[in-house]
């Protein structure tokens, strides 16, 4: 039997979001993936509440998972930013108030586990901290095997604008350098996402077992997005899920392409947008759906 696969996970969660049932997810999958540590950045919440969100789930799991503070603010993006660029989907971290900036512990902790033997990187968030590693310790890239990264639009309209896909969208200047860098990727855009669709019959599959996550899933899916008890019609995706699913069992994705990319930085419509470029990026293009969500749904609903 093979040996675990080494992951480190580089985050933005809520209180209960695609990324906490990613984690989930992975913590429940001990026979595939050791996790060895969790690194939070700034995105759909201030980094300092991400952090206190992912110390409380672990808290609830029972889980001793190292958790390092990462990233505060993107490279270049700010709040005032993001005030000039019309109406948004969702603003994350940037449409709340900005807490006191505390010391950042993730760069130097990923320094330390990567020089002390390679991992798998799941990044399900904007890529501020893994373009700052990169950055300061170029070396580094050779000891991250694989970086899987959910985020990203390529041939499908974004999530946050019309343009642009959230995580990218939050930092684009760091999607750009991750990009650019020679780390092996695989890319999870919003279009692969858009395959697995999450529906309320999905959903109530999850919440008929009654366990204390389930009831979590119940209550952050079924009030907030996509608020299944209150629009049963209403549709969601996998997004950091499937990139976990993947990381998990590869066979939920069917084809991989390498496409050459790049990200606009340049502010303005379509900042934060994936286009044609030099980078040879591995993309995800066809996903196993009813595959991934099986995965998605065992490991959620076990006792």
């Amino acid at each position: 039997m093979l040996a675990a696969a080494s992951l480190l996970i580089d985050t933005d969660p809520g209180k209960f979001t695609d990324d906490t049932a990613a984690i989930i997810m992975c913590l429940r999958s001990p026979e595939r993936v050791s996790v060895r540590g969790i690194t939070v950045v700034s995105g759909n919440v201030w980094a300092q509440d991400g952090e206190r969100y992912v110390r409380e789930s672990l808290r609830f799991l029972g889980s001793k998972v190292a958790v390092r503070l990462g990233s505060q603010r993107p490279l270049v993006h700010t709040p005032e930013m993001s005030k000039r660029q019309g109406p948004l989907e969702f603003a994350g971290a940037f449409g709340e108030k900005e807490p006191a900036q505390r010391k950042e512990t993730a760069l130097a902790y990923l320094e330390r586990e990567l020089a002390k033997r390679p991992a798998t990187v799941l990044a399900i968030g904007p890529l501020t901290n893994l373009a700052r590693l990169l950055e300061s310790k170029p070396a580094l890239a050779s000891r991250i095997e694989r970086l899987v990264i959910m985020g990203g639009n390529i041939d499908v309209p974004g999530n946050v604008t019309k343009s642009a896909e959230f995580n990218f969208w939050f930092d684009p200047e760091a999607a750009r350098a991750v990009f650019r860098s020679p780390v092996k990727k695989v890319l999870f855009p919003l279009d692969v996402c858009n395959q697995a669709v999450v529906l309320k019959r999905h959903f109530d599959e999850v919440v008929s077992v009654d366990t204390p996550v389930t009831r979590l899933y119940r209550e952050s899916f079924g009030n907030e997005y996509p608020a299944f008890l209150k629009k049963p019609d209403a549709n969601g995706y996998l997004w950091d899920e499937l990139a976990a699913a993947y990381v998990i069992d590869p066979g939920v994705v069917t084809r991989i392409s390498t496409r050459k990319l790049d990200v606009v930085t340049e502010f303005g419509p379509r900042y934060g947008a994936v286009i044609s470029g030099d980078h040879p990026v591995g993309v995800a293009e066809v996903a196993d759906a009813a595959k991934a969500w099986n995965l998605v749904r065992s490991l959620l609903t076990r006792e």
